[in-house]
């Protein structure tokens, strides 16, 4: 038997400060982090070749993805009602992530 909540559905307010944030993966951080890395280490050499090849999830440079780009991504879509989202860390990523659309 499913139990229906007596909590109105979140504002866009809400969902825009707190969608997909859950501090106990973060230490207890109220806040979520700035994660100000351009690399990050693996596990063993073997994850490390899984995430590269796109077999786990995970991050290899910060140009193309990190934790604080992917939580930014995942409140979009949630706001936008979509099914994913894509931050460019520049302008002209962003022109060229349009343009290979077409090409």
């Amino acid at each position: 038997m499913s139990r229906q909540s007596n909590n109105p559905p979140s504002g866009i307010a809400t969902r825009a400060i707190h969608f997909g944030y859950d501090p106990q993966q973060e230490h207890g951080a109220l806040v979520p982090p700035l994660h100000l890395t351009s690399t990050f280490t693996f596990e063993s050499v073997e994850a490390g070749g899984e995430i590269f090849a796109g077999e786990r999830e995970g991050f290899v440079y910060s140009r193309t993805g990190n934790p604080t780009n992917d939580l930014l991504e995942r409140r979009i879509a949630n706001l936008e009602g979509a099914e994913g989202a894509i931050a460019n860390a520049s302008g002209m990523g962003a022109i060229s992530s349009l343009l290979w659309t077409f090409l």
